[in-house]
């Protein structure tokens, strides 16, 4: 019999036609035609093994490999795929020798030349912890931050010595960022001899309804640019599944009745028959070396494990007491890679019962070990998941305990592992320790992953509810409310948004704390500004200044800006100006470069409606340097986003699509999934350039990104440049129906520019229509709108046209 725990390594069976196409691939990403493979498969498909088969071809042979995963748990660092990756790289590099991937022989030279790391190095996926010159940080805005071009060229480099393949495991764990870079680099491999593939289980990609994953809206968009290569692994067919159970059992044929049991069982699933087969050995089932075996077996009561967990629990029976107190301590471990050090300090094991533990996991494969790390992480993530699920409430608490005093210890000053700490204590039920690391990681993370810092504070908020309901205690949750809702702001979530301002209202209310119910005032009138709703804002914004006793500059700047802007949208520029320039006042006396920079941005606005183009992008420049400066690069995108659309009405093409890609690209390097005035402006710039079917793809993008949401400006706007393109097209008919969509929204919201660009488009429209009173209608309406605004180029427009519609019988 084969005895426990020892495992032979089977024939790949059943992937022919995946491996075929994987050569296929392999040809032409070294020919230079660079791709992304996405492999689709339900756990224990054999994803990862086709990856290892993979490198046994001949195509991949002049191929250079670096991997890396993405793990289980939310406070994984951001980017840790692509950390892994550039971490590989640099191991290889430490230990250089002429057979390294990495070391490439000229053909005209004895020499060998390497790719030297201070080069190229991409700055944001360098550790905490490791030490840099000062010089070589230059560029940085943010602690960690990736910087994409810098990935890419990085990227590139490594492929000038040769293919290059990167393998990403587990994509559907991966965090928000990761996915990010991965599309951008799924954009400028095409023309490199760099393979990307990547693994993800489409099980795993179903959440609530209301929480969409991660790596839904991206697999659609890069399926809808044709940016990947998609594989989906199937379930072995029961005469695979037999030929698979004959090579665990080492025998020519397997009795039918016996494959047709196992495969009921399993379904094809080539983990599960594997597991099954052994559990069957293990527990003296079956014994092949026996003549007959299978004539001894009665499938009516045989209790073979029916699901995966099933198949882990028992594999368990075998491991030692200590094999499984580790094994238990490391499925809380939360995306912390497991040590001896680790585990000797938080098990109550001598040294030799850690060694010997982490030995027997390694054999049986519930661990592999990491060499360079000298650390350890499950071989199958689903293994890790069972665990921890088997744990009951007390043990999972007592065990995220001591891994929360452990790191404690170790990592306390290290702000990668705050979220961490924070997660074990607050799994832990220590909520007072919670709350400290887990407000410094929100602090650490708000700028480079606002999504990030937004998860810790809900768990902040948490604690907050189970600690003793001291004043301190009040006071802290009501600073939190606050800077929850403004995170919720930034990434545009706004229904949260409001909800947290309202609790923090509340609470301000109760404890009678003017100053930040001002505040809340304030984030409620940013959310209905937002939102459309004007009159409702404006009313928020009033009450900051009727009920503050005492002036308060932050506050105040953010109000008068709030107004600025509605004051703005409605065509009432002198007093939009007049509202900015208070607003500017207060940001001054505190030196708010952030707020200085939207406060330009927003005059910017003001002279563009104005017509006044020069001087727009002259304020939206300096907006820009002022948020980069600052680390506000999400807002600094609205600048080069603006600067685009104003490029567009000059004419200048080229140049507006040079600013919307910035912005475009920055907005997606900081993790902001839906940049979606940038991408509104590429519908107007591809209909400008009779560009139809990708200002309709555009279109569709931006139209699914706006569902659920209420920005009445950016849904009439893209219908606006839609119908833009349509007419254009010659479809004036759907043009029109279009346009009228669009001048219903504006007109609900009250934004006189909006519906005067929507009339004279539909001006436009009619003349090209032959319909010349309808033309003259919607033009003249436009006219005497524009005018009472004072936007003096867009009237001289329009009045242009109205003369030439006078002249003849119309104009094209």
């Amino acid at each position: 019999m084969i005895p426990s725990h020892e495992r032979k390594r089977t024939n790949y069976i059943g992937r022919k036609a995946e491996l075929s196409l994987l050569s296929d691939i392999l040809d032409n990403v070294r020919d230079g035609k660079g791709n992304l493979v996405l492999i689709a498969g339900e756990a224990g498909i054999g994803k990862t093994r086709l990856i290892e088969e993979m490198k046994h071809l001949d195509a991949f042979s002049t191929f250079n490999l670096l991997t890396g995963r993405c793990l289980y748990f939310k406070d994984t660092d951001i980017y840790l795929p692509f950390k892994e990756i550039f971490n590989q790289y640099k191991g290889i590099m430490k230990n250089i020798e002429v057979e390294s991937p990495f070391f490439i022989r000229s053909e005209n030279s004895r020499e060998g030349s390497l790719i030297r790391e201070e080069d190229f190095v991409p700055m944001s996926l360098i550790p905490a912890e490791v030490e840099y010159p000062e010089e070589t940080r230059e560029g940085m805005n943010v602690e960690g931050l990736m910087d994409f071009d810098k990935m890419s060229e990085f990227i590139f480099k490594l492929s000038d010595r040769g293919p290059l393949c990167l393998f990403i495991d587990d994509l559907h764990w991966a965090d928000p960022p990761s996915i990010k870079l991965l599309q951008y680099l799924a954009q400028k491999i095409t023309d490199h001899p760099i393979l990307i593939v990547c693994t993800y289980r489409p099980e795993d990609l179903f959440w609530a309804e209301d929480t969409p994953h991660p790596l839904t809206d991206p697999l659609k968009r890069l399926s809808r640019d044709k940016l990947f290569i998609p594989m989906e692994l199937k379930r072995l067919s029961r005469e695979e599944t037999d030929e698979l159970i004959s090579e665990i059992l080492e025998v020519e044929r397997i009795p039918r009745s016996f494959g047709r049991l196992i495969y009921k069982r399993t379904n094809g699933n080539p983990f599960f028959v594997e597991e099954v087969i052994y559990s069957l050995l293990e527990r003296n089932i079956i014994d092949p070396s026996v003549p007959d075996w299978h004539k001894n077996i009665d499938p009516q009561t045989i209790s073979l494990p029916t699901t995966l967990k099933d198949i882990i629990l028992r594999r368990m029976h075998w491991l030692s007491s200590s094999s499984i107190a580790v094994l238990r301590l490391s499925s809380v471990s939360s995306g912390t890679l497991i040590t001896f050090e680790i585990i000797k300090d938080a098990l109550n094991l001598s040294d030799e019962e850690v060694l010997e533990a982490l030995e027997e996991l390694v054999r049986a494969k519930f661990l592999r070990e990491i060499p360079d790390e000298e650390s350890y992480d499950f071989e199958n993530p689903v293994i890790q998941e069972v665990v921890y699920s088997e744990l009951n409430h007390s043990r999972r608490r007592f065990l995220h305990n001591k891994m929360a005093h452990v790191l404690e210890e170790r990592f306390s000053k290290n702000p990668s592992y705050w979220g961490s700490i924070g997660i074990h204590f607050y799994k832990g039920k220590e909520f007072e320790k919670a709350l400290k690391y887990l407000i410094k990681a929100s602090s650490h993370f708000s700028r480079v992953a606002p999504q990030k810092a937004l998860d810790y504070l809900t768990m902040v908020l948490i604690c907050m509810e189970n600690l003793p309901q001291s004043d301190s205690i009040k006071e802290q949750n009501l600073e939190v409310l606050i800077e929850t809702s403004n995170l919720c702001l930034k990434i545009s979530e706004w229904d949260r948004a409001l909800q947290f301002a309202e609790k923090a209202l509340n609470l301000a209310t109760v404890l009678r704390r003017n100053r930040v119910k001002m505040k809340a005032k304030v984030n409620i009138g940013e959310v209905l500004r937002c939102r459309g709703e004007y009159d409702k804002a404006l009313g928020a914004y009033q009450d900051v200044f009727s009920n503050m006793q005492e002036e308060d500059p932050e506050t105040f700047a953010q109000a008068y800006m709030g107004m600025g802007y509605i004051h703005w949208r409605r065509g009432e520029f002198p007093r939009a100006l007049e509202l900015f320039s208070r607003s500017l006042q207060y940001a001054k006396l505190q030196n708010n470069l952030s707020t200085i920079g939207a406060l330009y941005l927003n005059i910017g606005n003001v002279f563009n409606h104005r017509g006044d183009l020069d001087k727009a992008i002259d304020y939206y420049r300096r907006g820009s340097k002022h948020l980069e400066s600052h680390g506000n690069l999400l807002e600094a995108c609205r600048g080069y986003s603006n600067m685009g659309g104003v490029y567009l009405q000059k004419g200048e093409l080229d140049k507006a699509e040079e600013m919307l890609r910035t912005a475009l690209n920055k907005s997606k390097e900081q993790g902001r999934s839906d940049p979606w005035w940038p991408q509104i402006l590429m519908i107007k710039l591809h209909a400008l350039r009779d560009e139809f079917r990708e200002a309709e793809r555009i279109f569709d993008m931006v139209n699914e990104e706006l569902k659920g949401r209420e920005d009445r400006m950016a849904q009439g706007t893209s219908l606006l440049y839609f119908g833009l393109s349509r007419m254009r097209e010659g479809k004036s008919e759907e043009a029109e129906t279009l346009i009228m969509r669009a001048l219903s929204i504006f007109e609900s919201a009250n934004t006189p520019l909006e519906i005067t660009r929507a009339k004279e488009m539909l001006g436009d429209l009619y003349l090209r229509m032959g319909k010349y009173d309808a033309a003259r209608t919607y033009l003249n309406e436009a006219y005497q709108t524009l005018k009472s605004i004072g936007a003096k180029k867009f009237t001289e427009d329009v009045r242009r046209k109205l003369l030439e519609l006078r002249e003849g019988d119309g104009y094209i």
